[in-house]
């Protein structure tokens, strides 16, 4: 449990917080790369408590700039996207992607005034078919945070967007807390005893979904800190030869928003939770395969799995069908029928359903957590840590200390026997890939 107090400190993100300010060093992922036309349509951008916009130009540059113009504050949503800038349509004003204001039409040609007012920028970069925000002091910009996932093709990564009404931390949690598994996801996550890691079987049917060797719903987890955050090991005892065996599942917390966690073999994935404002979430889940393209076929399964299908489980502004309003369209009748454990379709939506039900932000100082919540405790610790000396002391924030290479992470799985350790176990399993 975190008391009221700290509970604030570690959910608050707007731009006067502790939290928001320390969220301000790093970058965030602000939007995908194919929400952007170049020359075409402005979008609004929330982002850390603040309401921007962004627009990709003509020449295929992005900007990010304060949604409302300087002069007489209508949004520049509805600006004219113009060479290297955008035109609001009220009076003409033109701002550039620096923020610098370049024309000031109805002014007298002696007029000074554009040279006197800005407009709030941030620098953005593209990376991995997402658009990158840095919204901190120049001085202190942190590394580019490329992701392995970077490297590769775009056909070869699947993106997965959608908005989750809820705060980030209580999002970030769902992802590091690996018994839920066995419970929330047991229509979708089940138990094959000829396996040695997670398989996936290409099948569509939402009860044979992915096959792992373990039923084991009580793992016990080793944490380790890092520079980057922690990893931990999720240890279950397999279905075959536990007495010779253990299943170890491997996931990191990579500071502030991202876990990278075990997909099926040839596969990556990871999540990414960039805060909106304190009561709302951008969910990014990324899949990517090393060894070739996603095909057609392969994309809508995924999609259809985790009930992330754009235009049909989510609007053009990524928000839900399923949502708080209609109960997450819980079918009470499958459960009954023994067809869903949940009665919630899709395995990221019965996570956004359970994450979303604690309320907007959910009161810590209520809970009682237990040996399982162990990855859960970490993060509130060393992310609670890192503000306080952040605000004390000015020390960089976890993560930015020393260099990550972020395109190095990875997670990993394997059946190893008792007396190996994780670590040396998950070193081996990565050489074998």
């Amino acid at each position: 449990m975190l008391t009221k107090e700290k509970n604030e400190l570690l959910c608050r993100v707007g731009p006067d917080s502790q939290m928001g300010r320390m969220m301000r060093r790093y970058w965030m992922p602000m939007a995908l790369s194919g929400e952007l036309e170049a020359g075409g349509a402005v979008r609004r951008i929330r982002l850390l408590g603040e309401d921007l916009v962004a627009w990709r130009a003509p020449d295929g540059s992005v900007g990010l700039i304060d949604e409302f113009c300087p002069h007489r504050g209508a949004s520049m949503v509805l600006a004219r996207n113009e060479d290297c800038g955008l035109r609001c349509i009220y009076h003409g004003w033109k701002i550039a992607a620096d923020g610098q204001v370049m024309e000031t039409p109805p002014e007298p040609d002696y007029s000074t005034r554009k040279d006197r007012v800005r407009s709030t920028a941030y620098p953005v970069r593209e990376s991995g078919g997402i658009i990158w925000a840095y919204m901190g002091p120049s001085e202190a910009m942190s590394p580019p945070v490329d992701f392995e996932f970077a490297g590769l093709p775009a056909s070869h990564v699947l993106i997965m967007k959608t908005r989750e009404e809820c705060n980030w931390a209580q999002t970030v949690e769902g992802v590091i807390d690996s018994a839920h598994s066995n419970y929330l996801h047991s229509s979708g996550i089940v138990p094959n005893a000829g396996l040695a890691i997670t398989e996936d079987k290409g099948d569509v049917n939402a009860k044979a979904q992915f096959e792992r060797p373990s039923n084991d719903g009580a793992p016990r987890l080793e944490v380790e800190d890092t520079p980057y955050g922690f990893r931990y090991a999720a240890i279950r005892r397999p279905l075959v030869a536990a007495e010779r065996n253990k299943y170890v599942r491997v996931t990191l917390f990579v500071a502030p928003i991202h876990a990278i966690f075990p997909a099926p073999k040839g596969w990556g994935s990871m999540q990414m939770f960039t805060p909106l404002d304190d009561t709302s979430t951008m969910f990014h889940y990324i899949l990517w395969r090393y060894d070739a393209p996603i095909d057609g076929a392969t994309r809508e399964r995924y999609l259809l799995r985790h009930g992330m299908r754009p235009g049909i489980d989510m609007d053009e502004n990524f928000r839900k069908v399923r949502n708080r309003a209609n109960n997450w369209q819980q079918d009470r009748e499958a459960m009954r029928r023994g067809d869903s454990y949940s009665g919630i379709a899709g395995i990221n939506t019965e996570d956004f359903a359970v994450q979303e039900s604690m309320g907007l932000i959910i009161d810590r100082s209520r809970e009682h957590l237990g040996a399982s919540d162990r990855a859960v405790a970490n993060f509130r610790r060393v992310m609670l840590e890192s503000v306080e000396r952040f605000t004390a002391t000015g020390e960089p924030p976890i993560g930015l200390r020393t260099k990550v290479d972020y395109g190095q992470l990875r997670s990993a799985e394997a059946m190893l026997p008792h007396d190996m350790p994780w670590q040396a176990g998950v070193e081996r399993a990565q050489a074998a890939e």
